[in-house]
């Protein structure tokens, strides 16, 4: 049975830790996931929150706690009221910033990029075949022009110059990269109790981009007259090698995550 990655039990124990030390009122992880759906949209901010098929059906946008971003200094967007208060895990559902401060003190604003893995195919109590890729984003900017200064969220959308786009989606209209693999919805046996699906956000190393990525993958031309790749295949989804993936790119701390089931 495939070892589930470090990275993965770190931040699904964070949100443990995060989910008891708010016993008395609904947790709210450091990464929010935004489906667009139909006849209303639906935001994830709690771990664990379930959602039927149809709901997580499309591919959704994310937004950031302003708590896991509190050593970045970002241009038109006062953080301060938020990221003057240092959380630690157990507050934020997110890791240690050193990445981001590293970053920001060479001027650059870092990309994002966010994995969804399904962790318990095709049975959470048999899970052979996991964790299967349900998409991976790369290229994500911080939409620095706006604050959520209720929520203390700031959502990410698409860098064009790094990664283009896909038109406009989602009721905010902000515009999306071509992901690097395309987002697949939940699909559990009938007869399976819920899957736990996770999203996972790293700052994207320095000369790591979209591109790169799936050049790494080989989704990119092999060679002249050779087209692109489309998307993934479910072979290349299967027991997908999550601590590989991360040693190949040198990505570092996860920076926000959450989950929901379904």
């Amino acid at each position: 049975m495939p070892k589930q990655a470090s990275s993965v039990t770190t931040l699904l124990s964070s949100l443990s830790v995060l989910a008891k030390a708010n016993s008395s009122r609904p947790a709210r992880a450091s990464l929010r996931i935004h489906f667009p759906g139909s006849p209303s949209p639906t935001t994830v901010s709690t771990p664990g929150t379930p959602l039927t098929k149809d709901v997580a059906a499309l591919a959704p946008s994310y937004s950031i706690s302003a708590t896991a971003l509190s050593n970045i200094t970002l241009p038109n967007c006062d953080l301060s009221p938020v990221s003057s208060h240092h959380s630690s895990p157990s507050s934020s559902g997110g890791h240690s910033r050193r990445g981001s401060e590293a970053s920001n003190a060479a001027g650059q604003i870092p990309h994002y990029m966010v994995i969804c893995l399904d962790l318990d195919p095709p049975f959470p109590s048999f899970p052979v075949l996991g964790p299967i890729l349900h998409s991976l984003e790369a290229d994500l900017r911080l939409v620095t022009e706006e604050l959520d200064a209720d929520e203390g969220y700031i959502y990410l959308a698409a860098d064009e110059e790094a990664g283009g786009s896909e038109g406009i989606s989602h009721p905010r209209g902000e515009r999306r990269t071509k992901p690097v693999v395309g987002y697949m919805g939940p699909k559990p046996p009938g007869v399976s109790s819920p899957h736990r699906y996770v999203f996972l956000c790293w700052e994207q190393p320095e000369g790591v981009t979209g591109q790169k990525v799936r050049e790494i993958l080989g989704l990119d031309s092999n060679g002249e007259g050779e087209e692109e790749e489309e998307d993934v295949g479910l072979a290349k989804r299967v027991r997908w090698d999550q601590d590989g993936f991360e040693r190949t790119l040198g990505l570092g701390e996860v920076v926000a995550g959450n989950y929901f089931v379904c």
